[in-house]
């Protein structure tokens, strides 16, 4: 589930509300001053003049620049940030455009209904040469609660330096980049920022200065009385500074992205046969072998054939449930683009909520709604392409369930209806989705004569999308209904006795961590259901019963789980369904609940994660080899499938090509996984989006040029199997006495942001890049086996154990080397690579280049013909960028504007007939390459398009 989020911003950072559970608790807040940490390097001279600049989204936000004249870069910024209460977030921000002196007002609004707003006034004027002074004014009409609101100051993390400030009559200096804590009553401040210089900063009166990444100068804290309050806050550069506001000069820093020699990507939505497609490869109908089975750790019919699936999403009711002519064309669509496998994703909303399901009773279905599921699902089927169901995201319960549930006032109370988090602690809730789904298995499709239980294209059922019980919202959950929290304590005190038998077995094993007024006979035993606390930040430095009181907590919080799982599970098979089942595509933090969720999947079926990557224009994940989405591999089980189920390049991050080739030549190919369905497509009476993305809800778009317009190729190498799939070269073993005990002979580090993960530890993520690394669930210890990286680095690349596959970190490129494959991906500029027989010269600074045999049983020396795709960056008409920090200005409008690649080929031993241009739909155009001595060169900017088709004698 992506779009349904708020964020919050900490610091210059974007997360998500949940985050707010595992914040309150790492804020620091103690007024002592932080251990003195000094820098020894001084920050070298200023060269060139310092610029700050407005930011053309917030005029209550600027851009710090330095760097010579013409050339200088966003290396910091200042702003505002405020929380209401328990840390709501509460934006602040204007669009005003002063021609003049710059004066600029916005609302910080807590309650609006309840007059809680504080008005908010920011001047901000040039004094001297060399300072800046931004004029905090705040009044408010009566008192206004509050978490925080603070002026915002940060640097570049990649800078180093030292921060020191003078708080409380002393100084403390502090290492950048910050981290957490709080300097009291701070006057003055000072960023030594090592090859840049210094920024002094002075606060008029003194206030408190909070560390979180950034420095935090509290306006107001805890209640904002009502009156007036003012606090400059004067920044001081090593060198001239020059003050950019008004409308005129800010848009010399506002540029286009796309050159003249762009061409628009126009195609005509024609799905008749052409030469990138690929509805022959895909076995029609579906399920045509019969049902898919996991055997072991892959995919297979049930005539023995294995199977893979590479697919894309679609979501609710209106894309999983089209009408009858938008469900043609995107079957056929998905069929001419390689796409055998879509996963349909929270569709049973009531149909108020642009859902199939049934306004009042939660465990039944509106008839439109599901004629046109049955009739998109058959179209699908005789397409070729399997479809799985990720049926809900956040469990609706409706009037008619009334009756059904413990306390439905309190459910109703909690999100409206919702259950995510709380269906973890709520069997009755269970029940519910567990009989919708069943009803909907044994419901008979009039467009094939099954039932879906007997539907062989059914690919998986996912119990349920992104919630698990190890997750911080399951705190907050649980407090929000006193009936089901009294119930969740009786089963925490049942299980308690069942392994302790009696109350003196109990306070034996917890000894001080049991509190004087709890017992097992009361049933009021307290669960600390914070994650964390199981974690590996914090579980290994516990020791006697505080240890045994967590761990014991985190084995209840896993038995409450499977419990759930494997009713569910049962009910789903009693059914008559046989196909794949995933538990849950989410996942915990570091340690124990990370792996005790992971066996509860393990238990339920096969290993299904999300992930994303980006949201930054110049984001790439070629830098860190295993980095980004690639890095949810590390969370392989050595005898199940595993499916990547949603990811992307998030919006607008311009180097986005890059990740379908990774996940389909790294994932689906070096490291074995049998699904991916990126998220997301859309079911419309077109093949292409209109344009390449919109924030903030249109930055999940599979639908461009450079995601399902490189499908026809990767699909090919990924059915054919060109990729070969790496022995495995590390194996962590987890028995159940670790996971009983809580200690393991690894570490690892899961890292979230939203939507966006990585992952680290003993099992470095590059070490994804060289090989396969599982994980393996043992009934007693054994040991783990870690990656020699040595074997596989190349100075600074690392070449898989296959031979394959090459990933030059420094450089910022991978390429294949397959018979039937060649791939150069990334940033390599000027060098020719040499691939096998085939030698590939890239004049642009970043690539997408695959070639590929066009036939299923060819190789590129044997095919009649190759398929050739070349995308680089793309942009919509008209975008422009805040240059200094690559923040979009203007997201423009269609068509889709295409950067040129330019490269040479050469190919030894085939003679080349032809190199033919084909259109953007992948037909023939007529129009040919001039071919020498077996080589050709491909330019964009005259070719004007990302396929060619390459033709041998």
């Amino acid at each position: 589930m992506r779009n349904q989020h708020s964020g919050f911003v900490i610091g210059s950072a974007i997360r998500r509300p949940w985050a707010a559970y595992a914040l309150a608790f790492f804020i620091i807040t103690c007024a002592a001053a932080i251990p003195s940490s000094r820098v020894l390097a001084g920050p070298a001279p200023d060269e060139g003049k310092w610029i700050v600049v407005v930011e053309p989204g917030n005029s209550l936000s600027f851009s710090i620049l330095h760097g010579p004249k013409g050339a200088e870069r966003a290396v910091g910024h200042i702003g505002m940030a405020g929380w209401g209460p328990k840390w709501a977030w509460a934006g602040i921000g204007s669009k005003d455009k002063p021609k003049g002196p710059f004066v600029v007002s916005a609302p910080f609004t807590v309650n609006k209904a309840a007059g809680q707003v504080i008005a908010v006034q920011l001047d901000v004027a040039a004094k001297g040469t060399r300072s800046v002074v931004f004029r905090y004014d705040l009044t408010a009409d009566k008192d206004v609660p509050l978490t925080l609101l603070a002026a915002v100051i940060g640097f570049d993390k990649s800078l180093a330096g030292e921060f020191t400030a003078t708080g409380d009559g002393k100084e403390t200096s502090l290492i950048l980049p910050l981290t957490r804590g709080q300097i009291n009553a701070t006057s003055h401040a000072t960023y030594k920022l090592i090859g840049v210089g210094e920024v002094a900063v002075d606060l008029d009166p003194a206030v408190d200065v909070g560390i979180d990444g950034d420095a935090r100068m509290i306006l107001a804290q805890g209640e904002f009385k009502a009156g007036h309050k003012s606090v400059a806050v004067t920044l001081t550069f090593g060198a001239d500074v020059a003050l950019v506001t008004s409308p005129t000069a800010m848009a010399n820093y506002e540029k286009p992205l796309a050159g003249p020699d762009w061409y628009q990507f126009q195609p005509t939505n024609d799905l008749s046969p052409s030469v990138i497609g690929m509805e022959n490869w895909l076995e029609k109908p579906a399920g045509k072998r019969g049902g898919v089975r996991m055997v072991g750790d892959h995919f297979q019919s049930e005539d023995g054939t294995p199977i893979k699936f590479w697919g894309t999403n679609l979501a609710y009711g209106s894309s999983c449930a089209p009408e009858k002519k938008i469900a043609d064309f995107t079957a056929a669509r998905f069929a001419k683009y390689g796409v055998n496998a879509v996963r349909l994703h929270k569709f049973t909303y009531p149909k108020q909520g642009n859902g199939i399901g049934d306004s009042n009773d939660s465990t039944k279905f509106d008839p439109a709604g599901l004629d046109r599921l049955d009739y998109f699902s058959s179209q699908l089927k005789n397409n070729g392409v399997y479809f799985g169901w990720s049926h809900t995201y956040g469990f609706q319960v409706r009037p008619g369930d009334r009756s059904r549930l413990l306390a439905y006032d309190e459910v109703m109370a909690y999100k409206g209806g919702s259950t995510y988090a709380f269906i973890n602690f709520a069997p009755d809730v269970q029940d519910l989705m567990i009989e919708s789904v069943v009803n909907l298995l044994k419901h008979k499709n009039p467009y094939t004569g099954l039932t879906y239980a007997e539907e062989p294209a059914l690919n998986f059922i996912e119990l349920q999308n992104e919630d698990d019980i190890f997750f911080y919202t399951s705190d907050g959950a649980l407090k929000a209904s006193p009936t089901y929290r009294k119930q969740f304590m009786g089963r925490f005190a049942q299980w308690l006795k069942a392994k302790y038998a009696s109350e003196e077995g109990l306070k034996k094993a917890w000894r001080e961590a049991l509190k004087g007024n709890e017992s097992l006979a009361d049933g009021n035993i307290a669960l600390q259901l914070n994650p964390w606390f199981f974690g590996e930040d914090h579980l290994p430095q516990t020791r006697g019963g505080e240890h045994q009181r967590l761990v014991d907590t985190a084995l209840f919080l896993h038995a409450v789980q499977d419990q759930y799982y494997g009713r569910y599970v049962k009910a789903i098979r009693d059914a008559g369904y046989k196909g794949p089942i995933n538990g849950s595509p989410w996942q915990a933090p570091s340690g124990l609940p990370h792996y005790l969720n992971l066996k509860s999947d393990y238990a339920a079926g096969y290993i299904d994660r999300h992930n994303y990557f980006g949201g930054k224009l110049s984001d790439t994940m070629l830098a860190k080899p295993g980095s980004g989405d690639f890095s949810s591999g590390l969370q392989q089980v050595i005898d199940r499938p595993f499916g990547l189920s949603e990811w992307i390049h998030v919006y607008p991050s311009l180097y986005s090509a890059e990740g379908p080739d990774i996940i389909a030549i790294y994932g689906m190919g070096l490291q074995g996984w049998d699904a991916s369905y990126e998220f997301q497509s859309g079911a419309r009476a077109h093949a292409f989006a209109d344009i390449a993305g919109n924030l903030p809800y249109g930055v999940w778009d599979a639908d461009t040029p450079t995601q399902i317009g490189q499908y026809p190729l990767l699909a090919r190498m990924i059915y054919r199997g060109d990729v070969k799939e790496s022995p495995v070269i590390s194996v962590r073993r987890v028995s159940d006495a670790d996971l009983s005990e809580g200690k393991f002979s690894f570490s690892d580090k899961v890292t979230q942001h939203g939507d966006i993960k990585s992952f680290a530890g003993t099992v470095p993520p590059e070490a994804l890049a060289a090989g396969r690394c599982v994980v393996e669930f043992t009934p007693a210890p054994a040991p783990s086996t870690f990656p020699d990286m040595a074997k596989y680095r190349q100075g600074d690349a690392i070449v898989s154990s296959t031979g394959q596959l090459k990933w030059d970190a420094a450089k910022r490129y991978f390429t294949l080397d397959a018979q039937s494959a060649k791939a150069l991906v990334g940033f390599d500029s000027g060098n020719e690579v040499v691939l096998g027989n085939v030698r590939i010269r890239s004049e642009s600074p970043y690539v997408s280049i695959l070639l590929t045999a066009t036939d299923p049983k060819a190789s590129l020396a044997t095919g009649k013909t190759a398929l050739l795709s070349a995308i680089a960056r793309t942009c919509n008409t008209g975008f422009t960028v805040f240059g200094p920090e690559d923040k979009i200005t203007n997201n423009g409008t269609s068509p889709i504007l295409m950067e040129p690649v330019k490269a040479t080929f050469t190919i030894a031993g085939r003679h080349i007939k032809a190199v033919n241009l084909l259109d953007h739909d992948g037909r023939q155009t007529g129009k040919t390459l001039t071919t020498k001595d077996g080589a050709f060169t491909i330019d964009g900017a005259l070719d004007k398009t990302p396929y060619y088709e390459v033709v041998f004698e």
